[in-house]
């Protein structure tokens, strides 16, 4: 079974950024590299903030600051690579050194996004489930039924029968996937829904917690911070990070993380 254990970004400043998840969501460092790379846990994620270098060999176009790409931990790299070989026979993988701050290889999505892989838990020590927990994971793309056919055939996530039906009855091309633990949406790059952000790749992430509402008012005193639409069916609220990623609040609406199943703060 594969598993969305890991989210790295790439920071100027990862110090300051990772001082954000500690101190508004209770995360905790556990690893940190010569180069300035941190990585955090919330006892089940691996959320690691690399410091921006050329060294870090990332395409040209996603060397910026912000969030990067994910990581899944897989039973078997083999299985998955002979699966992602018969996907795309032309699919590139990619060596990765592993430990904390990185999986054991890297493939690429139909759109050429990147994602490592690792036969571990990306170094992080399994705990008991506890709250804040980072249990929601958002891609844009340019073709989201092509990305959760990826995802369905290569790594066997599941699609989420309760969350897709009303967007596929509305003619969208959003889609969602579960993997038992994890909340994964893929939206449309191009899309006139209200509220969209247009940030390719990794658009956000979110957490489940709770008191969203006093954490919104914490945050919102030194960065963006604010309630999602009333016909947002997730997140409760929207914050933004030092370098300005967005992280979701959810408390009452809750994600889908598999079939029918679905995850709230209670």
């Amino acid at each position: 079974m594969s598993r969305i254990r890991y989210l790295a970004a790439i920071s100027a400043e990862p110090a300051r950024l990772a001082h954000y998840y500690v101190r508004y969501f209770g995360m905790q460092v556990f690893a940190r590299s010569e180069s300035g790379d941190l990585s955090l846990t919330d006892g089940y994620f691996n959320l690691t903030c690399f410091k921006q270098r050329p060294s870090l060999r990332e395409l040209e176009p996603r060397v910026g600051i912000g969030l990067n790409h994910i990581g899944l931990q897989v039973d078997s790299i083999a299985a998955v690579k002979e699966r992602y070989l018969a996907f795309d026979p032309n699919g590139l993988v990619v060596p990765e050194p592993g430990g904390p701050h990185y999986g054991t290889v890297r493939i690429h999505d139909p759109e050429f996004m990147p994602i490592t892989l690792s036969e571990g838990s990306f170094g992080v020590e399994d705990g008991p489930v506890k709250l804040p927990r980072l249990l929601h994971v958002a891609l844009n793309a340019f073709a989201p039924p092509r990305i959760m056919d990826f995802y369905q055939q290569v790594f066997e996530l599941r699609p989420l029968t309760q969350t897709n039906q009303p967007w596929i009855r509305a003619g969208r091309a959003n889609r969602f996937m579960g993997d038992g633990m994890v909340n994964l949406a893929i939206h449309a790059f191009y899309t006139d829904n209200p509220g969209h952000q247009g940030r390719y790749g990794v658009n956000h992430f979110g957490f489940m917690l709770q008191g969203w509402k006093d954490l919104m008012q914490e945050i919102g005193r030194h960065y963006p911070a604010a309630p999602r639409p009333a016909n947002r069916p997730f997140e409760d609220a929207r914050v933004e990070d030092p370098d300005g990623n967005m992280v979701d609040l959810g408390e009452t609406k809750g994600w889908e993380v598999d079939d029918q199943v679905w995850v709230t703060a209670s």
